[in-house]
């Protein structure tokens, strides 16, 4: 099995997983009517000690959440210019939250503590969006 953790559509399972898949019980997962899904969520959660988890099926629903969560509209989240919330995302951050991105001239992705000091906006300088969130992929 090839794992590639560049794309969450890659990656392709196994037969064994897919036998796996096709037995597992299902449901409504908003009304947290799925027992897989449950299981999944109580286990991560155990395993980081959390109150709760929750399952999201690709990395952009992550990305796109995460950014929601930690950003306010017309704020600035810093990112490299190679970043998948930035090229590969469809506009995700601008649309859904709001927020621009700040990009970074990185080392095949990878963007150093020096490099993010140097993006982050002056807070007195309110013509600038205020520097919010770092994405590292």
């Amino acid at each position: 099995m090839e794992i590639n953790l560049v794309s969450d559509t890659v990656t392709k399972p196994t037969q064994e997983m897919l036998q796996f898949m096709f037995r597992a019980k299902v449901g409504d997962d908003v009304y947290k009517q799925d027992p897989s899904v449950n299981e999944l969520e109580e286990a991560v959660a155990h395993l980081f000690g959390m109150e709760a988890a929750l399952f999201f099926p690709s990395g952009t629903m992550a990305n796109q959440t995460a950014i929601k969560l930690h950003t306010q509209p017309g704020e600035q989240v810093i990112c490299d210019k190679y970043s998948h919330i930035y090229h590969y995302e469809g506009g995700g951050a601008s649309f859904h939250s709001g927020v621009s991105c700040c990009l970074v001239d990185g080392t095949r992705g990878m963007i150093t503590a020096e490099q993010v000091r140097a993006s982050i906006n002056d807070p007195e300088f309110y013509h600038a969006p205020k520097t919010a969130l770092v994405s590292i992929e």
